[in-house]
């Protein structure tokens, strides 16, 4: 298949800027887009081999992406109750 880069990103809906970071070996593709264009070049079968679990497809694998909101996980820190006396700017302490 003789595909300009231009061509190839119309068709498969990943920027050219990908493809040519992905031809030079520059830059990370991420799967959802090497999926895309692999089916584009119908290549997507040589990579079903690459598979060993037969029940794993490379159709389940571009349809469990899911829109999932990260969120940032902090360990709660719990202090001891504060048993001194109170503090106020500009008074001593004790």
């Amino acid at each position: 298949m003789d595909l300009s880069q231009e061509e190839l990103a119309k068709r498969s809906g990943v920027s050219p800027s990908s493809i040519a970071r992905l031809e030079t070996g520059k830059g990370n593709i991420s799967l959802l887009n090497l999926l895309s264009l692999l089916k584009e070049l119908d290549l997507l079968n040589e990579l079903q081999l690459t598979f060993r679990d037969p029940n794993l497809s490379l159709a389940l694998l571009a349809k469990s992406k899911t829109n999932k909101i990260r969120q940032r996980v902090r360990k709660q820190i719990t202090l001891p109750p504060n048993d001194e006396k109170e503090w106020t700017w500009g008074h001593k302490n004790g």
